[in-house]
């Protein structure tokens, strides 16, 4: 029971905490700037979480491969593995990040065509491209942290991103800039989430890869 628990929180705490923001989300934008808002701040959720659905789909692939070889003692495949989600992940959101800087007008009009929409979605869109790439690494940590055990490691950097730091940054970041502080909420997440996903990681590849105990 206690395995499962450690194994299942961190998914537990990532969609949970995504509900919960969404809601945060939307009662904000909605405030600050009514219903254009809350469809243009939707309509790049909905954008990034189509991309981000690739990736997360490619670290489920990636966590099997993780736990079989971490638990066979064969740490070297876990590192190697790790990092070659990295890279290739990191790649495909690169171009991803590309395009939606220079399309976001494009993309945001496709779903819909009202100007006050589309002054609000394309901000937030070229906003988060800035940070998007980083996911790669966010994304892939949290897999590795929960396909190795270390289910306290995973449920944090799982709570992170949509709640630990995007609920008090939308809260502070809209009072102190406006709608403004809405549309940069996410990638400010993104990037102390990055920040702190570095030393959880390390810690763990540098323990496989000396031997020490896990």
């Amino acid at each position: 029971m206690l395995q499962i628990v450690n194994g299942g929180t961190p998914s537990l705490c990532r969609q949970g905490l995504n509900s919960i923001a969404t809601i945060i989300m939307n009662t904000m934008a909605g405030s600050l700037g009514g219903v254009a808002a809350i469809a243009g701040m939707s309509i790049v959720t909905r954008v990034m979480l189509l991309a981000n659905s690739a990736l997360i789909g490619f670290g489920q692939g990636f966590q099997p491969v993780c736990a079989f070889n971490y638990g066979a003692d064969l740490k070297e495949r876990v590192r190697k593995s790790f990092w070659f989600c990295v890279k290739y992940g990191t790649i495909f959101l690169i171009l991803i990040a590309v395009l939606c800087g220079i399309f976001s007008t494009e993309i945001i009009t496709f779903f819909r065509k009202d100007p006050d929409v589309i002054a609000v979605g394309s901000v937030a869109l070229r906003v988060q491209a800035l940070v998007f790439p980083l996911n790669a690494f966010i994304v892939m940590a949290n897999m590795m942290l929960q396909s190795i055990g270390k289910g306290v490691k995973a449920s944090i950097l799982a709570a992170s991103r949509s709640g630990l730091f995007f609920i008090p940054f939308i809260l502070i970041l809209s009072y102190a800039f406006g709608l403004f502080g809405v549309e940069i909420t996410q990638t400010c997440s993104d990037a102390c989430t990055f920040a702190i996903s570095i030393p959880m990681v390390v810690s763990e590849l540098r323990k496989m890869k000396s031997g020490g105990k896990n």
